[in-house]
């Protein structure tokens, strides 16, 4: 007697019917648009891809988040991406180093991750990578004003883009005279913005921490909001690192203003995601009502060399479906 398999799909994925499909291919329509009127051309990367390979390009918390299988064909450990901005940087270290920089590459595809509650997420990308010899606040502003532009052209409204710079963070941790995991400490309670709970960190390392340095380490869990914080934050230390990237910040933030956006932009300073993947200005897009971030982003100056050509990087995605249900939620 053949017994009747239980019809169903693996967590984590779903079918999309007509009517949502519809609504995804608008939105992917109108994003690809503004970038092929910048001047960004789609490259189209592959589903698997070596997992060494990969893991090169990958920040610690994706290399966790990957789903991957022995190739009988060959005994080497094949990924499924969980990601497509290491794989644009093999790409352009590979195939692409005789085409004259800048690029600008841009691509729409599908992510699937391992998620930490034992289930995966297949995630819908349209992303942008913007490579170039050295870094500039001029790139850097093109990328989010493209990303606001995309958004505004879908007819989305309420929606921000939180702007910091992870190399000033990185500049104010990293003089710190304190131990790896006090440091850490540091740095969590920074991203939650729990100043009480930094308070309590901070009594502990009384003896090692100048009081210049704590008054600073205090403001980071509340310099949020628009670019006064930026001079604020300039006035409260005097570290050539430090100073230099609020400085690239604030042209970016200028180079913004002048496009008339800066109302679509707020100022994060205290913002640590991607703290070791990413070497400058990041940014992440947030819409009313929906819980998880619609694009996210920065700039990723060591990524390329780790596949043997030393260019300049920063990029962003897009996930559709989070854009999909911030349009549903306006009408």
């Amino acid at each position: 007697m053949m017994i009747q398999p239980t019809i169903s799909l693996p967590q984590g994925v779903r079918d999309i019917l007509p009517e949502e499909s519809k609504k995804i291919r608008k939105v992917e329509s109108g994003i690809l648009k503004v970038f092929e009127k910048y001047g960004f051309k789609k490259v189209i990367t592959p589903l698997l891809e070596y997992v060494e390979v990969l893991s090169l390009g990958m920040g610690e918390n994706l290399k966790e988040r990957v789903l991957k299988y022995i190739d009988p064909s060959t005994g080497r450990v094949v990924a499924i991406r969980p990601d497509i901005t290491p794989q644009i940087a093999r790409v352009v270290a590979t195939r692409m180093r005789d085409y004259p920089l800048p690029l600008r590459l841009c691509y729409n595809e599908n992510v699937l991750r391992y998620q930490g509650d034992g289930k995966n997420r297949e995630v819908l990308q349209i992303g942008a990578e913007y490579i170039s010899r050295a870094p500039s606040p001029e790139a850097d502003s093109e990328m989010i004003i493209m990303a606001i532009e995309a958004l505004k052209k879908l007819g989305l409204k309420g929606f921000k883009i939180d702007i910091g710079d992870v190399g000033f963070l990185r500049a104010v941790l990293g003089r710190l005279p304190v131990s790896e995991g006090e440091r850490a400490s540091i740095k969590e309670a920074i991203a939650i913005k729990d100043t009480s709970g930094l308070e309590a960190i901070l009594k502990k390392t009384v003896k090692q921490i100048k009081k210049d340095d704590r008054n600073l380490l205090l403001n980071l869990t509340n310099f949020y909001g628009e670019e006064e914080v930026i001079k604020k934050a300039s006035s409260l230390t005097k570290d050539p690192a430090a100073l230099s990237a609020l400085n690239n910040l604030k042209q970016v933030v200028r180079i913004i203003t002048k496009k008339g956006l800066i109302g679509s932009v707020t100022i994060d300073l205290g913002e640590v995601r991607g703290f070791d993947y990413y070497t400058g200005i990041i940014f992440e897009g947030f819409a009313s009502g929906i819980g998880k971030p619609i694009l996210s982003g920065g700039r990723y100056d060591s990524l390329l060399e780790k596949y043997g050509y030393a260019c300049a990087a920063t990029g962003f995605a897009f996930d559709v479906e989070n854009i999909v249900s911030a349009l549903e939620r306006k009408t």
